[in-house]
């Protein structure tokens, strides 16, 4: 049973976020791009079409952005 009380998850708004979090930020950005952009250039590559890697690219920063999204709102 919960008591009302703060949690592990729980974190003072007016309080800065740890440093972590940043490169943590910075890594789902990177990392997205590069994995579909990667995936973008492999499929473009087998079907011919060249533009697929940069729409990888778009792709994979859009899902990195919503994945910070969620991540942010939800601490």
């Amino acid at each position: 049973m919960s008591g009302g009380g703060p949690t592990a998850g729980d974190r003072d708004p007016s309080q800065p976020r740890p440093a972590g979090e940043g490169w943590a930020i910075l890594s789902y950005m990177i990392g997205g791009m590069a994995l579909y952009g990667f995936l973008g250039w492999l499929i473009g590559l087998w079907t011919g079409l060249p533009v697929l890697f940069p729409i990888g690219m778009l792709v994979g920063l859009a899902s990195a952005i919503a994945l910070v999204i969620f991540r942010v709102t939800r601490s």
